[in-house]
């Protein structure tokens, strides 16, 4: 039951990150309209019909970035918009402050899901929901977009002993949503080169009802974690590519 009520909150989400979508290129929209919308069969699992949705976004994100035009428009609003941002997150999405994750090659459709809940509560942090709240749909599509196409860069001094036992934590916990390489799809995280500091920090207000992040399955997994598969699992995803 509380699956599927996720889901249907997830849907409506969809419809809204589309509409964004739609309205930061309108010259697109009559191309994309008919792709995203809510699967017509009526016996199709809430859970099929999110996944469904998530894929015609991410779809749509694609051909998005295959546009010429706007490619310079996103150019031109990450930087004049990333100026703040660049303070923790750094000029190349590779953040530079402690706790503060890399922005650099995240999927656009997380990013855009994660302003929507600064936005709306359902995540606070005392900067970014100042910050979410003042973007316009149009500047959240664009700097999702903008982030999503910087090189994120791998740690490269995670001992090889624990870099296995977070191996063998993320392929039973993380793989089936992050994938097997991290890098996520259909609106989930990439967890690949994360900041370990920060992955660590998600996972403990996760499991520690810290109200700051609100997502059932990831309290599910952080609850079944200890310290140690913690530790040793966000130091793995750092390293991965």
């Amino acid at each position: 039951m509380i699956q599927h009520h996720i889901c249907r909150r997830w849907a409506r989400r969809s419809f809204r990150l589309a509409a964004a979508l739609l309205l930061a290129v309108p010259v697109l929209v009559l191309a994309v309209t008919a792709t995203i919308q809510e699967p017509e069969n009526k016996g199709m699992e809430l859970e099929e019909k999110d996944l469904l949705l998530r894929q015609r976004l991410a779809e749509q994100v694609d051909k998005l970035l295959t546009d010429p035009e706007l490619a310079k428009k996103i150019q031109l609003v990450g930087k004049r918009r990333t100026a703040f941002c660049n303070v923790c997150h750094g000029k190349d999405g590779n953040a530079v402050r402690p706790g503060v994750p890399n922005l650099a090659g995240q999927n656009p459709v997380y990013l855009l899901d994660q302003f929507q809940r600064f936005s709306d509560g359902r995540r606070y942090d005392y900067a970014m929901t100042a910050l979410s709240s003042s973007f316009s749909a149009d500047e959240k599509v664009h700097l999702a977009l903008y982030f999503s196409q910087m090189t994120p860069r791998p740690a490269t001094d995670v001992e090889a002993a624990q870099v296995e036992r977070g191996r063998s934590v993320y392929r039973i916990a993380c793989a089936q949503c992050h994938g097997e390489n991290g890098r996520g799809d259909k609106g989930y995280a990439r967890l690949a080169s994360q900041k370990a500091d920060y992955v660590l920090k998600m996972l403990k207000e996760f499991s520690n009802y810290t109200g700051r992040r609100s997502n059932p399955w990831m309290t599910a997994v952080a609850l079944g974690l200890s310290e140690q598969e913690m530790v040793d699992v966000a130091a793995y995803v750092s390293t991965l590519e």
